[in-house]
């Protein structure tokens, strides 16, 4: 079975505020069965130009639960602090 991932890269512009959506996103990704692969961490940009600073990858059992974490009510909860506090993308994708 082909895993799911949520790849984020974003820029913090509010650190205080974001700090409740990074707390409150690891206890939902868990719930959920997701694993962060990638949270932060130094950047080292060979190619291209990145859309943000701070790298996330979060592994799931498949990307249907994937979806089911991102479509919870818990994260809709939180969707928009990460939204109002940082600039960026999100996807979901399947992988190997």
């Amino acid at each position: 079975m082909k895993k799911g991932y949520i790849i984020g890269q974003i820029t913090i512009t509010d650190l205080e505020k974001y700090k409740k959506y990074a707390t409150s996103t690891q206890e939902i990704v868990q719930k959920f069965g997701g694993k962060y692969l990638v949270r932060g961490g130094l950047q080292d940009v060979k190619e291209g130009n990145p859309s943000g600073n701070r790298d996330v990858v979060v592994e799931f059992e498949t990307l249907e639960r994937a979806k089911q974490f991102y479509n919870s009510t818990e994260y809709k909860e939180i969707i928009d602090i990460r939204r109002e506090n940082s600039e960026g993308y999100l996807i979901l994708v399947e992988g190997h």
